[in-house]
């Protein structure tokens, strides 16, 4: 009986183990920051940051001078009535499609997302409007030129053709979503929230050097 026991506690302390320089090196990497500590651009677009307690996303404006998304989104609502901002994130394909909530969350679909690279997708929300400022999301604003540098970021991790995004057939956790095809792959190194956080980064904001989870994207937006 000892030696069972010692053979289920041994997998077990590595886990926690694991776990323990995890969390420890995503602290680390939240504190550490990376850009500007001063801001010296033009404020001329309103963007978000927005989290459903898991996810980071950007919430951006549907259409505007410098970049139109209905170009390249096939939105359910679209000519229907306004949806004037859209929530666009990056994520791991199954967990996206399978946890619409997180009392959805299996422990194979934890273990795959976290420690198998795995295919991402994109996930659309279309909005009714602004979301409110607080505890899950952050606006900034940041100049037309970082804007361009965002949709850019964001339009090369679409998985495109000719020019449009290709939508994934999946209904969707609502009326007002839908899902893309995506470039890259998920793995506990490389997460949904790091995608945010690379993002902010690219455009000349100050964010975290590496955070795997949503607090650390918003660190350094408060």
């Amino acid at each position: 009986m000892k030696s069972i026991l010692r053979i289920l506690l041994i997998p077990a302390l590595v886990i926690i183990g694991l776990g323990a320089f995890y969390f420890l090196f995503a602290f680390l990497g939240m504190i550490i920051p990376v850009g500007p500590e001063k801001e010296s651009f033009p404020k001329e677009v309103e963007i978000f940051v927005h989290t459903n307690g898991l996810h980071a996303d950007f919430v951006l404006p549907t259409t505007h001078s410098a970049h139109d998304w209905k170009e390249v989104l096939d939105g359910k609502h679209f000519g229907d009535f306004e949806t004037p901002y859209l929530s666009i994130g990056w994520g791991e394909k199954n967990f996206y499609l399978n946890t619409p909530t997180m009392s959805d969350l299996t422990a194979p679909t934890l273990v795959k997302a976290l420690f198998i690279p795995s295919t991402s997708a994109m996930h659309v929300d279309y909005m009714y409007g602004k979301p409110r400022v607080g505890d899950n999301a952050s606006s900034i604003l940041v100049s037309e030129q970082m804007y361009l540098e965002l949709v850019d970021y964001i339009l090369e991790t679409f998985e495109l053709k000719e020019g449009k995004a290709i939508l994934i057939d999946h209904k969707g956790y609502h009326d007002y979503d839908q899902f893309y095809r995506a470039k890259g792959k998920y793995h506990a190194l490389w997460t949904c929230n790091n995608w945010t956080n690379r993002g902010l980064k690219k455009i000349g904001l100050r964010n975290s050097l590496w955070t795997p989870m949503d607090w650390g994207v918003f660190y350094y937006l408060e």
